[in-house]
């Protein structure tokens, strides 16, 4: 998933003319951050059951994004640099930057989310969490 998912942001960045010096490899490791956060939801899950998923999943998302957010727009939005506010820049870089943090929230869930949906939740024998 994380080369194709390098794949179409670098396709993305080409197609709406963003140059950065922001390189494969980079986009691999940061879109790589989602998997320790999905280790911890399924953790969760499987002590704390489908709150502790939910629990789990929900902050693990903010902090994802937060820190995506946070560390791509001095890449992606160079001139907001010596700035505080993500509004600096064209809207097609803000935009580039906003999908790129709000989608591993989806992907992980989408990879977790049979913990607590259907036939392959976890069972164990004479318990169902």
């Amino acid at each position: 998933i994380n080369a194709e998912y390098g794949g179409v942001v670098q396709l993305a960045m080409y197609l709406i003319s963003v140059s950065t010096e922001i390189r494969i490899f980079d986009l691999a490791s940061f879109s790589g951050y989602k998997y320790v956060h999905m280790i911890i939801c399924v953790t969760m899950a499987i002590f704390l059951g489908t709150m502790g998923y939910y629990l789990a999943f929900f902050y693990s998302s903010a902090a994802i994004v937060y820190f995506l957010i946070c560390t791509l727009r001095y890449i992606i939005l160079p001139d907001a640099a010596g700035s505080d506010r993500i509004a600096h820049g064209s809207k097609r870089r803000n935009n580039l930057l906003l999908l790129i943090a709000f989608i591993q929230p989806l992907i992980m869930f989408w990879l977790t989310y049979h913990v607590t949906y259907g036939p392959d939740a976890f069972e164990v024998p004479g318990k169902k969490l």
